[in-house]
């Protein structure tokens, strides 16, 4: 809103004078805007209040004598502002000394090209600043044209990227290997995935004419390995065969089954595969397995390394004889698993555990027929389920649920680590203050003073940076260390003595047998409940 009237120095015989030029005075210019034009001009006042008492007075309608000296005569002027971006320019119109003229429409639109304004002026708010008189307040007339962001490429997939697949139960108890749907089958010429391509968006003038650039965008492309080929118009991913697609990391793959109608022994050597693997013999001690996808096994799995992307399908089981191996980024399914090491990143689903180091992410559910866990070292981030835990001759067995055991450890030496810096950076800044001081008190300091007041803060600027980095791997550790209702021990027939139970940093010993029973933490301790 404009103001309703100005302010105007005259010059007369006996100095200058103000005096308020409107018909209603109850809108008239702050104090600072007078301050600042007589600034500008070099107009002559005692101060600031003497100037603010003779503005009151010039309101009431009296010209006031703020100088005994003449000035200048002057015209009416203007003053610019530029947006530090370039995108716009604002004016602010000051009156003529009484007697001089106005500033005019051509004058202006000479010192915006002088100031190489060329694009957004807007002459209709030129003119009507001029013609109302709009003096000491501040008025956009130039605005460039702000750029139209687009968007960024999106890649799509055109399947399951998460498939996630148990073996079915039968009624009595027995798994049934034959039910799984663990391929995301494709058909030749099938699309796999798509890209919607990028939008650069519309740019925009800045009000000297010149193009500002959208936001940047990216673009997206297929990564992929074999069997597959981009579309003509480089959208559209297709397989080359029929078999299955499944994406590992950011990168598609489509591959036939790798199917082994033998035992993995002597006359294939191992098997290194960036698919599925389906074996309808026996894996032999010694031989090595690694799939990418799923690894089926229909025979038996010896003192052998098995090492699967997906999941691991032991049709049969494993005789580890304390060298056999399982890795599952995924599930783990067989009949048995003894004298073994097993892995999964999933769940672990078998008849029977003997005497092996088994660890899941998920739950391991040993409730087949037998159901039947007894000696080693067993270890689920949730629940492990069984019939039977240990034995009438009280082998030793550990069961675990809960929290990554490395995990905590690892949260433990943190913990230590973070202690053990903030003291040393507390010894350091003390060391510090003492040397700056001196060299404070003595105005400098001698050569190895100084190299160690260097060193001193070379070192502090180190263990800060090294403190960062360990609280925050120490808070995303503890993020993922937090209890819940979930981690529990459940047994449907009976655990013995002998057997070691661990749930989170508790640990409880079986002392008499206990039929039907779980075992979960409550108030910070291992209680047993009845199922």
């Amino acid at each position: 809103m404009a103001y309703s009237g100005f302010f105007q120095f005259e010059n007369r015989e006996d100095g200058v004078y103000l005096k308020a030029v409107a018909e209603d005075m109850s809108n008239m210019p702050p104090i600072d805007c007078l301050i600042a034009y007589c600034d500008k001009k070099n107009i002559p006042y005692n101060d600031k209040f003497n100037l603010k008492k003779s503005a009151e007075k010039a309101i009431e309608g009296e010209a006031v004598r703020i100088s005994a000296v003449q000035v200048t005569p002057f015209a009416g002027f203007a003053e610019y502002s530029f947006g530090e971006d370039g995108m716009s320019l604002a004016v602010t119109l000051y009156p003529p000394i009484a007697g001089m003229p106005d500033m005019s429409m051509d004058e202006m639109e000479k010192d915006i090209a002088n100031y190489k304004v060329t694009f957004g002026v807007d002459r209709e708010a030129i003119q009507r600043l001029i013609n109302s008189k709009i003096y000491y307040e501040q008025t956009l007339i130039a605005a460039g044209a702000p750029p139209i962001d687009g968007y960024d490429a999106e890649l799509t997939y055109e399947f399951n990227t998460t498939i996630s697949t148990k073996p079915h139960i039968n009624e009595d108890g027995t798994v049934d290997f034959h039910k799984l749907d663990l391929i995301n089958k494709v058909s030749e010429g099938d699309v796999v995935a798509r890209i919607r391509p990028e939008d650069p968006g519309t740019a925009g003038t800045n009000i000297y004419g010149e193009p500002i650039k959208p936001k940047k965008v990216y673009k997206k492309s297929f990564k992929y390995a074999k069997n597959l080929k981009v579309s003509d118009n480089g959208l559209e991913l297709i397989s080359m065969i029929t078999g299955h697609v499944y994406l590992e990391g950011d990168k598609i793959f489509v591959s036939g089954e790798y199917d082994i109608k033998a035992d993995v022994d002597n006359s294939t050597g191992d098997i290194d595969y960036d698919g599925n693997v389906r074996i309808r013999g026996a894996i032999r001690a010694g031989f090595k397995v690694r799939a990418s996808g799923n690894v089926v096994v229909d025979g038996i799995v010896e003192g052998a390394e098995v090492t699967a992307g997906g999941d691991i399908i032991l049709q049969r089981g494993i005789h580890g004889m304390n060298k056999g191996v399982l890795t599952a980024g995924g599930n783990i399914a067989a009949n048995f698993i003894e004298n073994a090491i097993a892995r999964s990143g999933g769940d672990i689903e078998t008849d029977a555990i003997l005497h092996s180091k088994v660890s899941a992410h998920g739950n391991i559910l040993v409730d087949g027929r037998n159901g039947l866990m007894v000696g080693g070292s067993i270890r689920a981030g949730k629940t492990i389920q069984a019939k039977i835990i240990g034995s009438q001759m009280e082998t030793a067995t550990e069961i675990g649920v809960g929290n990554d055991p490395e995990v905590v450890a690892r949260i433990r030496e943190l913990k230590k680590l973070i202690s053990k810096a903030g003291q040393d950076k507390e010894m350091l800044s003390q060391m510090l203050t003492l040397l700056r001081k001196k060299r404070e008190t003595e105005g400098s300091l001698n050569e190895e003073k100084t190299q160690l007041l260097q060193k001193t803060m070379k070192n502090v600027i180190l263990l800060e940076s090294s403190l960062k980095e360990m609280k925050t791997e120490y808070a995303e550790l503890n993020e993922k260390v937090s209890e819940t209702d979930d981690a529990r021990i459940k047994i449907t027939r009976t655990i013995y003595p002998g057997v070691r139970i661990e749930i989170y940093d508790s640990i409880y010993f079986i002392r008499d047998k206990n039929d039907y029973c779980q075992y979960v933490r409550k108030e910070g301790e291992i209680k047993r409940i009845n199922l």
